[in-house]
């Protein structure tokens, strides 16, 4: 059985794979979701492998008289390859969880991983029957590869969320819808039952006819379902805000999640030291720092996405969330947007940003650095004005960045 003699092969492949994927700090549903970027070749295996037992069946059994079901024989037959699949993805996986930090893995993706591998092997299986061995083999490595690696990057974006591949899934504060999950579900017991009918019984017009309604019902079903529900790249809704876990020291309050929580403490310091340097600068800040999603979190707050607790990154997430929301603006761009690094600066140089990273992070020649397009000229001329040039800057930046209108891009510090 070829799946048994490439099952190391797939299987590190699938582990180092998961190395070059970036999963949520401490997530498990963000791990396991980032796992099923392996399911381009992952799946292309289990197919193809599959439709290798197809063909060897073919001619010496599956047309015959046999006294098991035809079921309990591609089920015996493609187990192996289902086997190994699940085997490689779990690996991915486990890497995964590993470099999140995390220990549990999310059921719910794994059992929509391991429907996909069924009902690809069902498929390889079919065009093993079907199709002569030299062409069911590749056909079995091809479409799953398109079905996984191409659906995702064509218009509309919905089309990826049927396929069971939820590598844009998660962020700490998203969840995986259940619609999503539906779907892909959907999607795959279509291509099971389109694959049972083909092979199960004599070929002839009327079989490809239901073959062809049996997978095209589903898949079309998941199709309204998923663009109904309006998801752009990402199947996610905004996670529990219940599970939040907040604390408060001198007026100021953090909320993070579990998996933040250990170093929450630290968060904390460097906010209530960032808020006062924003203060001494005449920047008003709320009180509330919130890992909440920035579409759900109270208005009065900053929403951070935080990624560590060394007070550099952790002051750059908050002058992050301090700036305005970008607006929408129906698909068209604005020319207000060039606003937004240059507030993000301000704030990050007020809340005590360090200067090798200030210089890292906003000193890069995308900048166009030492012209007037460049925010570190316009951070010290801030730093040298007065409260009141300050504050009537920050206004007109913040009114920039925050409409679809063409403006001028006139961000000079004015005394």
């Amino acid at each position: 059985m070829p799946a048994v003699w490439f099952a190391i092969p797939i299987v590190v492949l699938a582990a180092f794979y998961g190395f070059a994927l970036y999963p949520s700090d401490g997530y498990g549903l963000g791990a396991t979701a980032m796992a099923t970027g392996v399911l381009p070749f992952v799946g292309g295996f289990v197919a193809a492998t599959a439709a290798w037992e197809g063909a060897r069946l073919r001619s010496a059994v599956w047309r015959t008289p046999i006294v098991r079901s035809r079921l309990a024989v591609a089920g015996w037959v493609v187990l192996p390859s289902v086997a190994v699949g699940v085997v490689a993805a779990l690996a991915a996986t486990a890497v995964l969880l590993s470099r999140s930090g995390a220990t549990i893995p999310d059921l719910r993706v794994l059992a929509v991983v391991l429907l996909d591998l069924v009902a690809w092997a069902a498929a390889g299986f079919a065009l093993g029957v079907l199709l002569p061995l030299p062409v069911a083999i590749p056909a079995g490595i091809l479409l799953p590869f398109v079905w996984f690696a191409f659906v995702p990057a064509v218009y509309p974006v919905w089309l990826r969320h049927i396929t069971g591949m939820f590598r844009d899934c998660c962020g700490l504060a998203e969840d995986i819808a259940g619609v999503a999950l539906l779907a892909s579900v959907l999607a795959d017991l279509g291509i099971l039952l389109g694959a049972a009918v083909a092979v199960g019984g004599q070929r002839s017009a009327r079989r490809w006819l239901a073959s062809a309604a049996a997978l095209g019902l589903p898949v079309a079903l998941a199709l309204m379902i998923i663009r109904a529900s309006g998801f752009g790249y990402s199947p996610t809704v905004p996670r529990d805000a219940s599970l939040l876990d907040c604390r408060t020291d001198a007026d100021t309050t953090l909320c993070t999640w579990p998996e933040h929580t250990a170093i929450a403490d630290e968060v904390l310091a460097t906010a209530v030291s960032a808020r006062q340097g924003w203060e001494a600068a005449g920047i008003e800040s709320p009180s509330l720092v919130t890992e909440a999603g920035r579409s759900v979190a109270p208005a009065a707050s900053i929403p951070v996405l935080l990624n560590g607790a060394a007070p550099d990154d952790v002051i750059l997430a908050l002058a992050r969330g301090l700036v305005p929301p970008v607006p929408d603006c129906g698909g068209r761009g604005t020319t207000g947007g060039v606003a937004r690094p240059w507030l993000e600066a301000w704030y990050a140089a007020s809340a005590g940003l360090s200067q090798e990273r200030l210089q890292e992070e906003f000193g890069d020649p995308q900048f166009m650095e030492g012209t007037t397009l460049d925010p570190l000229p316009t951070v010290d001329a801030l730093q040298k004005a007065s409260p009141e040039a300050r504050r009537a800057w920050e206004a007109h930046a913040r009114a920039m960045a925050a409409t679809c209108d063409e403006v001028e891009q006139d961000l000079t510090v004015y005394p």
